[in-house]
């Protein structure tokens, strides 16, 4: 899953623990079910959005949405992604061996 939490809100107040939005993991089976493991977190004022994967399963596509929303002056952003000058957005693509199951006939 992923969280949206307002750039005016994210790491203030009952969000202060997140600190910037992210990409987590939350077993549904087993001694860690339910509980929510942080595997991406998002550049400065930005989130997550439209998580896919690739049709086999080894690539997890991200939209990274309005970093730097909260820039005032564009001579000093918030943030600076993706490239070190002005924050723009941009698809990011992850990959690796984590992403599938070991057997296709395991249960999840």
């Amino acid at each position: 899953m992923t969280s949206d939490i307002s750039g005016a809100k994210v790491s203030k107040g009952v969000y202060e623990p997140f600190k910037n939005n992210g990409l987590f993991y939350i077993p549904l089976k087993g001694p860690h079910a339910g509980k929510a493991h942080l595997i991406a977190t998002t550049p400065i004022d930005a989130e997550f959005t439209g998580p896919t994967f690739s049709p086999d399963g080894s690539t997890l596509f991200l939209s990274v949405q309005h970093p730097g929303e909260l820039t005032k002056d564009p001579k000093n952003p918030t943030s600076r992604w993706p490239n070190g000058t002005l924050p723009q957005p941009t698809v990011v693509a992850i990959t690796g061996g984590f992403l599938k199951s070991p057997s296709t006939k395991q249960k999840i």
